[in-house]
């Protein structure tokens, strides 16, 4: 594995913040996000890279993006994040299936696990 990017797609901006100062804490690249199109325009994810994605996002719907990750030859590695109940991420999953889902509020060992 060489060097791994880790993106965040989040459009509460202190959520966003606040996981992109942890994994800089920790001497680890992050770039983050506020909408699905912003990233799809402007992120060339690799397969060793990792994806965090809140499932509620304005515009694009975080599962779509994540169907459109998933969808790639060469897939990174992609983590929901969602404050949603559990009913509406259970509504999400058909789509997402084997997408790890780190639920709000974020405990910082909760996102390193996928790291």
């Amino acid at each position: 594995m060489g060097f791994v990017v880790i993106y965040i797609v989040e459009d509460d901006v202190s959520v966003r913040d606040a996981i992109s100062r942890m994994f800089e804490s920790l001497d680890l690249y992050c770039t983050a996000f506020a909408d699905g199109e912003s990233f799809l325009s402007h992120a060339s994810p690799r397969v060793d890279d990792i994806v965090f994605v809140d499932l509620h996002l304005p515009g694009l719907a975080g599962s779509d993006l994540i169907e459109k990750m998933a969808a790639l030859d060469e897939a990174p590695q992609i983590v929901a994040i969602s404050g949603q109940p559990l009913w509406k991420i259970e509504r999400d999953l058909p789509k997402i299936s084997p997408t790890p889902v780190v639920r709000k509020p974020l405990k910082e060992q909760d996102l390193l696990a996928y790291v």
